[in-house]
């Protein structure tokens, strides 16, 4: 990697970006020097405002990307969760979450909601969100409690919408199942996957 790569990528910007944006400040560099140079023959010439500098650099069809955010907790403070309460699917998902793993770090709820929806794409349980979480003696929950309003809740429901939309990698790769650390179930023929949490998780 070279070095105007390897800056480049510490300033979290794509190369090319950074090509263009370093060309155009040493372009200004030049643009001021020579308003100068101008200014010091004719007292009537205007110099480069900052305003205009900064057009120059950025205009307005160069968009650099904010920076993605750094962590998971971050990712969910940001997520729109309102559209949460009109999909039965993503409500059904945020409240086995919440119900499953309130709580735990936020890789411990997404390991939950990522096991869900391995289930229903594997084939072998239920096809819909609903139809998983609902599915009898799979839960643990009691499926006619409500969660209640409040930081837990608006967490369940971010990371609802993060494993739905596969916003972060996978943390529990493959896994259709898991149980608490503190039990331990004979789940012969089943591979761990990790242990996050509070919770045991198997593929």
């Amino acid at each position: 990697m070279t070095a105007v790569a390897a800056l480049a990528l510490v300033l979290g910007v794509g190369f090319k970006s950074f090509i263009v944006v370093a060309g155009r400040v040493i372009g200004l560099a030049l643009c001021l020097s020579g308003t100068a140079a101008l200014a010091a023959d004719d007292s009537s010439s205007a110099p480069l405002t900052a305003t205009a500098a900064i057009a120059f650099i950025l205009p307005d069809d160069d968009v650099i990307a904010a920076a993605p955010p750094v962590d998971l907790v971050q990712l969910a403070a940001s997520v729109d969760t309102s559209m949460v309460a009109a999909d039965d699917e993503l409500a059904c998902l945020a409240t086995a979450v919440y119900f499953e793993s309130r709580g735990e770090p936020a890789e411990g709820q997404l390991a939950v909601a990522q096991t869900i929806l391995n289930r229903v794409e594997s084939g072998r349980f239920a096809s819909s969100i609903c139809g998983v979480v609902n599915q009898p003696h799979q839960f643990s929950f009691d499926k006619s409690r409500v969660p209640r309003p409040g930081i837990d809740w608006q967490r369940a429901q971010a990371i609802a919408r993060i494993a739905s939309g596969d916003l972060w990698r996978d943390v529990v790769p493959r896994a259709i199942a898991f149980h608490a650390v503190r039990v331990s179930p004979n789940w012969a023929g089943k591979t761990r996957v990790a242990t996050i949490g509070n919770h045991v998780f198997y593929r």
